[in-house]
């Protein structure tokens, strides 16, 4: 399955790797992993999991399809030079765990690839466009899950894998969190990553609006 979610002006890039990256590579490298407590879960010591050689090619794709992000949905093409990985990272949450709400400052494209075939995968919620409303609440924050959002694409998560092997893009400043899972759940394992310009970012025609990094 290849998608990108509108989630309300918060696009959500959702890319099957099966049959594009050896996935066996994912979890022989996963298991070499060790971790440490999160605040809801756990993640590994190891902040760059990407950076191994036998990931040159797999690393070279996401940034790719990262970039793809960019500029096909968001239209910032000409407004950066390059975007690489700049951080990577396993996951686990077990039995009754989850991922508390949070956000990836000092990123630009975050990221994450689900290994295995469990509905907890779609209980990712990412934060939604929430316009002021007049003489109404303030403005807040609001989530839509992947459980929600891909049935209402006619998308049945069951019919891919529940997103196994699926990598999973969004802006970096957008709230995310993921739903504790149930007593019986098997752990769910996930690789994240984030990103940042190379190069160049702003607007061309303006020199002193450019940034260099």
């Amino acid at each position: 399955m290849n998608n990108v979610l509108n989630f309300s002006q918060k696009l959500v890039y959702v890319r099957d790797l099966s049959g594009i990256c050896d996935t066996k590579l994912f979890n022989n490298a996963f298991d070499d992993l060790t971790f440490r407590d999160n605040i809801e879960n756990k993640i590994s010591n190891e902040m760059n999991f990407f950076d191994r050689d036998l990931f040159i090619d797999t690393k070279f794709f996401i940034e790719n399809e990262c970039k793809t992000y960019l500029n096909k949905f968001h239209g910032l093409e000409q407004f950066y030079t390059d975007l690489v990985i700049t951080s990577s990272w396993g996951n686990i949450t077990e039995a009754g765990q989850g991922h508390h709400d949070h956000m990836h400052p000092f990123s630009i494209v975050s990221g994450v690839i689900f290994l295995d075939d469990t509905l907890d995968n779609c209980n990712l919620h990412i934060e939604a466009y929430q316009p002021e409303i007049p003489y109404f609440i303030p403005k807040g924050k609001s989530y839509i899950s992947l459980k929600s959002m891909l049935p209402e694409m006619g998308i049945n998560p069951a019919d891919h894998g529940n997103l196994q092997n699926h990598l999973v893009l969004f802006l970096s400043n957008s709230h995310h969190f993921v739903d504790k899972s149930g007593p019986d759940s098997t752990p769910r394992r996930s690789i994240s990553f984030n990103t940042f310009w190379k190069g160049m970012t702003g607007v061309k025609s303006e020199s002193l609006a450019r940034q260099v990094f």
